[in-house]
Formats: C-alpha cells, structure tokens, sequence
C-alpha cells in the first residue's frame, strides 16, 4: 500500500490504527483537509441513509478520534489485518459528505487527489491537475479520458493519431500493429490480476474432482500465452502473483499431460470403447461476449475435444454472466479479476459465508466448501504478523491446488500503448492510471 494523503501509520495493538495525515493538506477549492474531513468520510459510509455497498467493511470500526488536526485513531471491535488496506478510500470535505455531488462544481471542489475534474459527459471525463496536491508531481497537466468501447476503434484512434495513451485496451493480435510504428510504443509488466477456470461444484459432472483435474491436464497453457497472448502472459500456480509476499512459490502450475488426463476421465466415466467417435461428455464453457475471450474459449474446447470432452462455448453480456454465476446456472465459466493484492481477498471468493444466495454477498459462485479453509482464511484476518499470516496463506493456497474448485490459468501482463506526447508513462502492474503520478 502507498499512502497518499497519510505521512505514518501506526499499530499500537491489533485493534487500534493510528494514522498521521501529511502537513498542509488541501482540497481542489484549496480549503484545509484535516483529521475531520477523513473521520466524517468514514462515518458516512455506515450511516443507513447512504445504503453504501461497502458499510459492512466498515462497520467493524467501532470508534474514530481525532487526537489533534493531522493525528486520528481507528478503533476495531476486533483484530482484522486486512485494515489497512480497508484505509484506502477517497476523502470528502466534512460539509460535503452526506450530500449529493451532482454538480462538477461541487466535484471538482471535493477532490482530495492529483487531479481534480473540469467536465463530465457521458463516456468523457476532463481533468487537470489539482494545484494542491502534495503529492508528487502529475505528469500530464490535463488528461481527457474517452470511453471507447470497441477494440477496433480504440486502435484506430491510436493509429489516426486520436489518442495518446491506452492501457489494457487492446488485444494480443492486435499489438504488432501498435509495435511496428515508429510514433507509438507498446510497454507492459506483469500483472497481478488472474485468469482462471470456475468450476460449479454443484453440477452433476464437475462435482467430481477427477474430471476437473482432467480438464486441467488437458490445457497446452504454454501454447495458449505463446499464441494468444504473444508471451504476455505467466502461469498461475494460485491466485497470489509471483513476488506477492504471500504467493506459494512451491507449488507447480498442472502440466499438460493428455495421457493422465484420459486415464482419469477413464476413471470417471469408464473407458472408451475402440472405434467411438462420439464425445464421452459435452459440457457449456460461459464466457464474456469480448471477442478475445471467446477466441481464447474456443481455443481451450478444441483442447479438451482431444481427450473426448466436447465443450459449446457460450458467451454472454457481463452482466448477464454475472448473474447467471450468482445463481448457479453454469457448469464451468472463464473469468477474471483485476488485482489481487491484500490476500484476504481469497476469502469473498472461498469462505464457505460467501456463496452468492438470496440476501447474502458474495464471490464464492463455485459453491465450494472446506472447513479448514474457512479456519485458515479466519486465522488470516486474526493476526497482524505477516509471517503467521502467510503460513495460513500458504496452506490455503495448497488446499485450494488439491481441491480445484477453480484453475488459475494464468496472470496477464498489463500492456499500455503511449503516443510520443506520453512517452515514459508505461504500464502498472495493478492495472490502474496510477503511472500517470507514480512511476
């Protein structure tokens, strides 16, 4: 985590979080921005009236003092290391907060960030730099930020000479033509998002671990990044990125291993009879209605037609996939999340308290349930000391690679593509526009 308006961060015991704010700090309209401002922020994520989807989080903060005008205390009701990376939200003025922000007086005013906004359109947004901010530097004095929902026309802007700087935006295929002029470069970093295989462990098929770790030993994984992401890609052993201080460095991604494979899908549905030609199994692959996603589905089913699974790809509008997950309709899915960086994140999507029913939040879409998983991700919350933390991390990841409820495939590189104007603002391994302040 990088502090932006906090100078220091202190634990004095597992339930306090003492945070001392940066001297001379200001918003957008240049009115002080004090230890009030960040505590009436706070407070009006869990006031009712808000109906804020992230109350919950902060609801465990039972008490919040201002100990001076720069110094505040966080008071928990019980011990949660994730915390500090809960302390990442966007800090209104005190008179603001509670009220609608519908004006870009108003937003532009309450900013507390490197930039602040000058016109708000739909799929537009114009900033400029905020001459307040204390922070370093913003590399650009104004940005215009256009939603350009096709591929092909987001490249034709870049190409055309229409937009200066894109990240994560274009596909693999497409980034040969960006690489070979000379007024545009392509840069990229590893990523810390996933890509990965759900599995319903409620469908009558997959419910059986043996066809989902045939599944997994049928996919030429080298081959998919080698092609269908020009090498931009690294397998994924857990959800954890390589270098996170929590990623299980021993453990191996599956193999491509088409004998094994069979032999296990033997096991689950008896062997093949000589000269059958008919698929031992068919089963639906859900996936995004991206043009990417779906071609990278389709290359995976024609692996898995090699070991006599056949697989219909059906893509759908996001939201409706979502939905369609939420509820269990699907055997298995393609899907993937943005970042992964406080590993306490695992739990939305494999605690037992997080599957998706009427009335409850949550990630868990694969139905799955372990007990001493949801010990592990509890014991994870419950220290502060990064090494007991990661001991439990590191057996949870080891449970979740026996188990398979999902196969992480692979972390995607994050590529931006810049015009000469914005040449050196490259890419951030968190996907965000944060290179545009931090290098």
């Amino acid at each position: 985590m990088v502090p932006q308006l906090a100078e220091s961060l202190e634990i004095p015991d597992p339930r306090h979080y003492r945070v001392r704010l940066r001297p001379g700090l200001r918003f957008a309209d240049g009115s002080p921005l004090d230890a009030e401002d960040v505590i009436a922020t706070y407070r009006s994520i869990v006031d009712p009236g808000l109906r804020s989807r992230y109350a919950a989080t902060y609801r465990r903060i039972t008490q919040i003092r201002a100990l001076d005008e720069r110094t505040l205390e966080f008071e928990l009701q019980e011990t949660h290391a994730p915390f500090v990376s809960d302390l990442e939200f966007p800090i209104l003025p005190a008179e603001a907060v509670g009220k609608p922000l519908l004006s870009v007086a108003s937003l532009r005013s309450s900013s507390s960030g490197p930039y602040r906004l000058v016109r708000q359109n739909e799929g537009l947004l114009e900033l400029e730099a905020n001459p307040y901010w204390q922070g370093p530097k913003a590399r650009a004095p104004r940005l215009r930020l256009s939603v350009v929902r096709d591929e092909n026309t987001r490249a034709l802007r870049l190409l055309g000479g229409r937009a200066d700087w894109m990240q994560g935006g274009a596909p693999p295929s497409l980034l040969p033509l960006f690489s070979s002029r000379a007024t545009l470069e392509v840069t990229s970093r590893p990523g810390i998002g996933i890509t990965y295989l759900a599995f319903n462990l409620r469908d009558r098929h997959l419910s059986d671990p043996r066809l989902r770790r045939a599944l997994a030993l049928s996919l030429d994984r080298a081959a998919l990044i080698r092609w269908k992401y020009a090498g931009r890609a690294t397998p994924a052993t857990s959800w954890l990125p390589p270098g996170h201080w929590a990623h299980a460095a021993n453990l191996q991604p599956v193999p491509h291993d088409l004998q094994r494979a069979r032999r296990l899908l033997d096991e689950v549905g008896g062997e093949r009879t000589p000269g059958q030609r008919s698929p031992r199994l068919s089963l639906v692959l859900r996936t995004s209605s991206d043009r990417f996603r779906v071609s990278l589905a389709r290359a995976m089913a024609a692996m898995w037609r090699r070991i006599g699974v056949e697989v219909e790809v059906r893509p759908s509008e996001s939201a409706t996939l979502v939905e369609d997950l939420n509820r269990g309709r699907f055997s298995f899915a393609l899907a993937d999340f943005p970042e992964v960086i406080e590993p306490h994140l695992l739990s939305w999507f494999f605690a037992s308290d997080k599957i998706p029913v009427k009335g409850v939040e949550g990630g868990n879409r694969w139905r799955y349930r372990n007990p001493e998983v949801d010990r592990l991700l509890e014991a994870g919350q419950s220290s502060i000391h990064r090494a007991e933390r990661r001991a439990f991390y590191l057996r949870l990841q080891a449970i979740l690679a026996e188990d398979l409820p999902v196969l992480p495939l692979w972390h995607e590189d994050v590529v931006a593509i810049a015009s000469e104007r914005a040449a050196k603002i490259g890419a951030s391994r968190d996907g965000r526009f944060s290179t545009w302040v931090y290098p």
